[in-house]
């Protein structure tokens, strides 16, 4: 597993408030809020060279063309997680997926502006979801830590 070098900033994006992490103790609490505090659901994750930024009128948008989206609902013990790499020369695109669902296992919300939510097999763990945004945290790549299943563009 590759470890990005010091400089990477990590950027959390709730709704419209971003969150910044430079240091493991802030990607650590940053990850933290992620799974068991998040201020608002879903979220999106990047880890770049420099802070993620957006313009108050929405005309600059300086992202890099990979993500995480995260809900988790610690108060069910679940969590969802989305990877898209939009690069032009691959569209790479997946949901989590756990094997091991039933009719309990509650699908979480994708995108709450649009009702869109993540089907019920994309509910992982509460555990697993924080140990996959780590390590996406940690590589900037898809984290090899769960199992996926394709994604969808909604």
């Amino acid at each position: 597993m590759t470890t990005l070098e010091t400089g990477t900033v990590v950027t959390a994006v709730f709704h419209h408030l971003f969150r910044y992490a430079h240091t493991a103790n802030e990607i650590d609490e940053l990850v933290r809020t992620l799974v068991h505090d998040p201020p608002r659901q879903p979220a999106e994750v990047y880890v770049w060279d420099r802070p993620c930024h957006q313009s108050p009128d929405g005309t600059i948008n300086e992202f890099p063309r990979h993500k995480l989206r995260v809900c988790t609902r610690p108060d069910l013990g679940w969590g969802a997680i989305s990877y898209h790499n939009g690069t032009p020369e691959q569209q790479d695109l997946v949901d989590s997926y756990n094997p091991r669902t039933t009719e309990e296992t509650p699908a979480l919300l994708f995108d709450p502006e649009g009702d869109l939510w993540f089907p019920a097999s994309a509910s992982i763990p509460l555990e697993q979801a924080r140990e996959a945004i780590a390590e996406y945290c940690r590589t900037g790549q898809r984290p090899e830590s769960v199992r996926w299943q394709p994604g969808y563009w909604y």
